[in-house]
């Protein structure tokens, strides 16, 4: 068996907004076009107030929002998604097990399904509608049951104590190789490019690394039973408000 992403693109009242408001995140958590849950993400306060006032104009009941208005759960009563592109229900109609949740972003909408056996080449294509576009599809074996441990270490856990800074750094940081080994680019060139000094730009990953380990820290046990209880670690918190981060 083997994992089937896709990022694809349709006229979805649920994605659509995001093309707008740069900065922007939504995680979407299903019911099978029943009920469904946005969880929404912004760099800014009041980017979060325009897209929760989008959802709200569709129908939308607001759940909750953090406190400093970066983050918010709406729900609506039925999936306007699957009422629409119905990504979901055509590749599960050919066979495909959706694995929630969808991430959508202005590129588009991320979806991930379990392929049946057999199928080296799912061709998601041939089954989606045909006002869906699909912009890229891969796979990748399933190599181990792991399901229970991707659902076990929320992604929001670990990036979400990330500034947009610290996380627009470690992105392009990756993108660009400078994890590579032997690395692809210097530090220097990232440094010039976000407009900081060669210093500048290492506080800010360090900042990043840090707040990912700190946040992983938990869940590395997990599974393990020979280890002693972890002791309790204290929140990465930046050493001065607004330097480097």
């Amino acid at each position: 068996m083997q994992i089937l992403n896709l990022l694809v693109r349709h006229d979805c009242p649920f994605s659509g907004p995001l093309a707008e408001l740069r900065g922007t995140r939504v995680t979407h958590l299903c019911h099978r076009g029943k009920e469904a849950v946005l969880e929404l993400h912004a760099s800014e306060p009041p980017v979060l107030a325009e897209l929760r006032r989008v959802y709200e104009g569709l129908g939308g009941e607001l759940l909750y929002e953090e406190t400093g208005g970066s983050a918010a759960l709406v729900r609506f009563p039925v999936c306007a998604c699957c009422r629409g592109g119905q990504v979901i229900p055509s590749l599960e109609g050919a066979g495909h097990l959706y694995l929630p949740p969808s991430a959508y972003t202005s590129e588009g909408e991320r979806y991930q399904f379990l392929a049946p056996q057999g199928s080296r080449d799912p061709r998601p294509a041939e089954h989606l509608r045909a006002e869906v576009t699909l912009v890229r599809a891969g796979t990748r074996p399933l190599g181990s049951l792991e399901f229970e441990g991707g659902f076990l270490v929320p992604v929001g856990t670990l990036s979400g104590g990330l500034t947009e800074r610290q996380r627009r750094a470690l992105t392009v940081a990756i993108l660009r190789g400078y994890y590579r080994t032997p690395r692809a680019v210097r530090a220097e060139e990232l440094a010039r490019e976000f407009g900081v000094s060669r210093a500048g730009f290492d506080a800010l990953l360090r900042k990043a690394e840090n707040k990912l380990a700190v946040a992983l820290f938990p869940y590395l046990a997990i599974g393990r039973t020979d280890d002693p209880p972890p002791a309790a670690v204290p929140p990465a918190r930046d050493p001065v408000e607004g330097q480097g981060g």
